[in-house]
């Protein structure tokens, strides 16, 4: 088949592709020659071979480059997709089942798999516009390009060369165009690091001596004519943004997280059915050199121009375009010291009301996209200007703003962070006394409320503390409960998956109330102690039999059946059975918390602060959970609660050892998963099974080193107290 795909088609492919490549230089040789005939005068300016000024980018005549003109007058109706072709059914047949084997991902070695991907390159040749932009075969696209080499990397930019802003604003393509700039970002590190090197050496080859620096600054300068049309296109600004992030060294977010800063809520749901997980190149930030910083500045120079202070406030509130204005606000500073973007988008610092701009900013605070533009915009400026904003537009009605669930209240909660400490307590005495009507629907404003107790030394915690006991304690019904059901009733257990027999996912709702849990928890000792208290009653109930199997699919995940080579339905139900053997008693409500994908977490916060729970009550919950370790180390979720328990039963060495015990006596079935494994090394039990003097000593020692952190030699009496101060140990071990 490869014979085929690159016979007479590819060649005539490539024949009509080398046309367009040579209409496409000749333009690019005109908008270089209008650039050197700006700068012909002034020999101190450096430029690269890519017409990309490298220094005083504040000099260049932006009059000589194509002029977009104000974002409100560009029409993306008449932009018409160019049309590359369709694979024949042979090709299409290769790569779909290509795209399928990457996905299974069962080579034996790395090497294989890297062999496999060089024979999609070589089959790709001729053909990778198509590839990009067809449905299926895109998603292909991404995964050999997550894995690529850099000559793999270079082949693909030749043959896309003159059609960067077409695939840019593709519906697929633009996912592949994302994956690509992060991949090139990740080589743009190493080219530095190499170019230190003295056996560092150039090819005379085009192709080959090109690098992922000039590749990127070539894109970048491809679509200088179009970045405003970028910009207001649905799938254009999300690689827009992506670009600008890579030219300013931020971190790059996740291709796939929900949270993730180039997803909008469409995009979301569309990620979630692709099965592509994110590299390493993901989530982190690279070195960039100083022609990236250059070609920023440019870029923030070209889209500012011709820009009025209406035509940006118009663009600041359109639904695609304003995520992209945000960026740039929050990374002008670094462009240009004069933030053009803001001084343009609202009055300087020194300047009084107007009413246009309080009409904006009112706009702004009553607008779900102006809102978010608002929050972003004031989450990366200067204390002078957020001040201005604050004091002029939002200062005498903050009650008012914090009870718009869906607009402004985001902007007070972002100001509760950002504001100095003396206007933070100022909108606190205003908040608290109304926080109960505020978190009805809201449960974010009381997140930030408690943090910013927090940061001002607990500013008004009782207050808080009270008010959130007097709003929780009451049942779905509206009636009173004690204290104890506290964490029932945050959390709504009774009516939440917790008690699903039908194995649905946590939802949002969950998280959210779940994340506000964790952070009272560590914000006051009170309701730590009655979250210990609601566990001790769910250790009590008994889980329903039609439970058994709800929560099957995180005790054993795919990717342990893949790796231990184990994949049937009948290993995992004997598995279930040995377990079930090992366990001292039955299942409860408890250890289902134990095991929950959102609920694990409060169990977690409440096992690492364990300097503020009392020995006795450290006692109770470790006879509670002791009986179902084996059953926790094996779970996804419940491994994390054992691997706490290690901390937790500091100077208490009886249930350390018992809890050790009980996976040594199971080690062939704790060993059995992933999550055992890890268990059992975070244990060190090894050490316990082989050298159990030098584990005892371990352990002695863990407890001489809390003493010393406490500023103090623990004896019986402080330790029955317990202690009175938090761990501030948040960190999940990552699966």
């Amino acid at each position: 088949m490869g014979h085929k795909v690159r016979g007479r088609q590819a060649k005539k492919e490539r024949k009509s592709k080398h046309a367009h490549h040579k209409h496409s230089s000749s333009e690019e040789k005109h908008m270089d020659h209008e650039l050197e005939s700006v700068h012909e005068n002034k020999p101190e300016e450096e430029h690269n071979n890519n017409g990309i000024i490298l220094s005083k980018v504040e000099q260049v005549d932006l009059s000589l480059l194509n002029d977009e003109g104000p974002f409100f007058e560009i029409d993306l109706k008449e932009e018409q997709m160019p049309f590359f072709g369709l694979l024949n059914s042979e090709q299409a047949a290769y790569f779909r089942q290509a795209e399928s084997t990457l996905n299974l991902d069962t080579f034996e070695t790395p090497d294989i798999k890297l062999t496999f991907i060089q024979s999609i390159f070589d089959e790709a040749k001729g053909n990778s516009l198509k590839l990009a932009t067809n449905q299926i075969c895109s998603k292909l696209m991404e995964r050999i390009i997550m894995l690529s080499n850099e000559d793999q990397m270079k082949q693909l930019y030749m043959e896309c060369r003159g059609f960067f802003y077409q695939l840019f604003i593709h519906k697929y393509a633009s996912h592949v165009m994302e994956a690509f700039l992060v991949r090139a970002a990740s080589f743009i590190e190493k080219e530095m690091l190499k170019r230190d090197d003295e056996n560092y050496e150039k090819f005379e080859d085009e192709e080959k001596n090109i690098s992922m620096e000039e590749i990127v600054l070539n894109i970048v300068k491809e679509n200088q004519p179009k970045l405003k049309r970028l910009s207001k296109n649905k799938y254009g600004s999300h690689v827009f943004r992506l670009l600008l992030l890579i030219l300013a060294g931020k971190e790059l977010p996740s291709s796939i997280e929900s949270n993730s800063l180039l997803r909008s809520k469409k995009s979301k749901i569309a990620r979630k059915m692709v099965e592509l997980e994110d590299t390493e190149d993901y989530k982190r930030s690279f070195q960039i050199p100083s022609s990236f910083e250059q070609a920023l500045s440019l870029i923030v120079e070209i889209m500012v121009r011709t820009e009025t202070k209406e035509s940006l406030r118009e663009t600041a509130i359109d639904p695609i375009a304003s995520p992209v204005v945000q960026l740039i606000i929050e990374l002008e500073g670094k462009a240009n010291r004069n933030r053009p973007f803001w001084t343009l988008t609202f009055e300087r610092a020194d300047e009084p009301t107007n009413e246009k701009e309080k009409s904006f900013v009112e706009y702004l605070l009553s607008d779900p996209v102006g809102s978010h533009f608002l929050q972003t915009a004031i989450s990366n400026q200067k204390m002078r200007n957020i001040n201005r904003l604050y004091h002029l537009y939002m200062e005498d009605r903050v009650v008012k703003l914090a009870k718009r669930e869906t607009t402004g209240s985001f902007v007070i909660q972002t100001l509760l962070e950002k504001l100095r400490a003396k206007d933070q307590t100022k909108i606190m005495d205003q908040l608290v006394p109304v926080l109960n009507e505020l978190i009805v629907n809201n449960i974010g404003m009381g997140s930030s409320i408690v943090e910013c107790s927090r940061r001002n030394n607990g500013y008004l915690k009782d207050e808080i503390v009270k008010k959130l006991f007097d709003f929780f304690n009451k049942d779905i019904n509206g009636v009173k409960t004690d204290d104890d059901q506290f964490m029932m009733n945050i959390l709504q257990l009774r009516k939440s998956t917790l008690y699903s027999t039908k194995d649905d996912w946590p939802t949002s709702e969950e998280r959210r109330r779940a994340m506000f849990l964790e952070e009272l928890i560590d914000f006051d000792d009170h309701i730590l102690k009655y979250c210990l208290k609601s566990m001790l009653q769910l250790a009590e109930e008994p889980k329903p039999v039609s439970h058994a199997h709800a929560r099957e699919r995180s005790k054993y995940n795919k990717n342990d059946d893949k790796e231990s080579g184990k994949d049937t339905e009948g290993t995992i139900k004997m598995q279930e059975k040995d377990i079930e053997n090992a366990q001292e008693s039955n299942s409860n409500m408890l250890i289902e918390l134990c095991e929950h994908g959102v609920f694990s977490h409060i169990v977690e916060e409440c096992l690492i602060n364990q300097r503020r729970v009392s020995k006795i009550e450290r006692r109770r919950i470790l006879n509670a959970l002791t009986p179902h370790v084996v059953e926790l180390a094996c779970d996804a979720q419940g491994s994390h609660i054992v691997d706490k328990l290690f901390p937790f039963t500091i100077f208490l060495n009886m249930y350390k050892e018992r809890i050790a015990s009980k996976l040594l006596n199971n080690e062939e079935l704790v060993k059995r998963t992933v999550y055992g494994k890890k268990v059992w090394k975070n244990w060190k039990m090894d050490v316990y099974a082989r050298h159990f003097g030098d584990w005892k000593r371990m352990v002695k020692q863990e407890e001489i080193d809390q003493a010393g952190e406490d500023g103090s030699h623990l004896n019986h009496s402080n330790r029955d107290n317990g202690y009175q101060h938090s761990t501030g140990i948040k960190k999940r071990r990552i699966n």
